[in-house]
């Protein structure tokens, strides 16, 4: 079996388009550096911010170097593309070769170069070429970049685009905004090259549900369990139906897609849509001081509760402050240190010792007693209740905003903070590291919780 989920450069059709790009003797581009000439520079930052147009450039300065530059989005794109119409001796395949490697803007965007170059320019050769360069310039494994050029030549010359094109196209340029939307690179596919590894290859590390539009005789039980065994990230592909489509499962008998895979690997269900069956399915099988809880559930459902009872997202303002002032301080000429140790101490003043405490507390504190009825964060908050502390909500990801008793205070060691109750310390926690990386976490309790018998 081969598996999709490797690096695209490790697919079979990325090296097979590289054999058959080498074997035929095809080149890439150059990159073109920056023209040296000041007077150079100074026009392309003019046309860059509009503040001249491409009229404005002396033909003397027009040379292949700053013509490569030109056209890098900005406004005075226009102008350079209907110059080329009149000078197509300047704008030969080499230059479009050369702009790919040059500038990003080459294949993206609505007039990227594919949408307005001579069409008899566009071949075998280039289509090939850019999609290298697509590959190569993906920072990240996200669906959707450096896509435009590919629709471009789909329009204007669909005969020069293989079957390897469509199947790394499916690889990393399909995708769906939403349950749906539509699959615009599946709607450009034409049938005779939508085999099932163009299918498989199209639900490879894809965040959204392109498998609504496949036909059924695609999405077999077969075709599913390969998707999933894949990579159990791939169920993210899948419709909320085929979540829902039954399977055997040995002695469990026969049961729900979604289900399989949060029993064979619970760290699944965070890519899986949430709901109050999933929720208690999840919670029957795995206990809240599991690795499947902890990095797969907790955030996940955390998130879904603040989408479901429609609660603002917490906004972190001393952060925010304090990344404002790191910028104006190094501005100003303040060392990177400085600046940060400035921002780090007013993210920490913001901080109201007396109305907010952490939410975050390890997890050995718990007693073992305790660990599959409250994780980390529902045990703390439980102390506090205990005390008589009200929480009133999250002031950030870091702390509540709440309310303490008169008997409740909070007061600083060497180490952090002790939070103390009738002058007894009861918590410790310590708020760490700088405002863009903090660590804000209960390291010690000093009292046990009591429920309500």
């Amino acid at each position: 079996m081969i598996y999709l989920s490797i690096s695209i450069k490790e697919m079979p059709e990325y090296r097979l388009l590289l054999i058959k790009f080498n074997m035929k003797g095809y080149t890439r581009g150059n990159s073109a550096n920056y023209p040296r000439d000041p007077i150079a520079c100074r026009y392309l930052d003019d046309l860059r911010y509009a503040r001249k147009t491409f009229k404005d450039v002396p033909e003397s300065l027009r040379t292949r170097e700053f013509l490569l530059h030109a056209l890098t989005g900005c406004q005075a794109d226009e102008d350079v593309r209907e110059y080329a119409k009149n000078n197509l001796e300047l704008f030969d395949k080499q230059f479009f070769k050369d702009h790919m490697e040059t500038t990003y803007y080459s294949l993206e965007f609505e007039q990227n170069d594919f949408e307005w170059m001579p069409i008899e320019l566009i071949d075998e050769e280039l289509v090939m070429c850019a999609m290298l360069r697509s590959i190569d310039a993906r920072y990240v494994d996200r669906r959707g970049d450096f896509d435009d050029w590919f629709y471009s030549v789909a329009k204007r010359k669909p005969k020069v685009l293989t079957k390897e094109l469509y199947v790394l196209g499916a690889r990393c340029f399909a995708y769906k905004g939403g349950p749906g939307h539509r699959n615009e690179f599946l709607e450009i596919t034409p049938k005779r090259f939508r085999s099932k590894r163009y299918y498989l290859a199209m639900c490879i590390q894809n965040d959204t549900p392109v498998m609504e539009d496949f036909p059924k005789s695609v999405t077999s039980t077969s075709f599913l369990i390969r998707v999933i065994n894949d990579d159990p990230k791939n169920i993210k592909s899948f419709s909320e139906e085929l979540l829902t489509r039954k399977a055997p499962m040995g002695d469990r008998g026969r049961v729900e897609f979604w289900q399989a895979a949060v029993i064979n690997k619970g760290e699944t269900i965070r890519y899986i849509p949430l709901s109050e069956e999933r929720v208690d399915f999840f919670l029957s099988l795995y206990d809240k001081d599991s690795c499947e809880y902890i990095y797969g559930f907790k955030e996940h459902y955390k998130l879904w509760l603040r989408e479901k009872n429609k609660t603002p997202e917490p906004k972190d303002t001393g952060a925010n402050l304090a990344s404002l002032m790191t910028v104006a301080l190094r501005m100003g000429g303040a060392s990177n240190d400085e600046s940060t140790d400035a921002g780090t101490k007013v993210a920490r003043k913001i901080v109201s010792r007396s109305s907010m405490l952490p939410i975050k507390c390890e997890l050995n504190l718990i007693p073992q007693k305790y660990r599959k009825k409250y994780d980390a964060e529902e045990y703390i908050g439980e102390i506090y209740k205990m005390l008589g502390i009200k929480i009133i909500g999250e002031a950030n990801y870091h702390y509540y905003n709440v309310d303490l008793p008169e008997d409740v205070s909070v007061i600083n060691d060497e180490r952090g903070f002790y939070i103390t109750k009738a002058e007894e310390k009861v918590i410790h926690y310590y708020d760490i590291g700088p405002f863009y990386d903090r660590d804000v976490v209960v390291d010690k309790i000093n009292v046990e919780l009591k429920e309500p018998s």
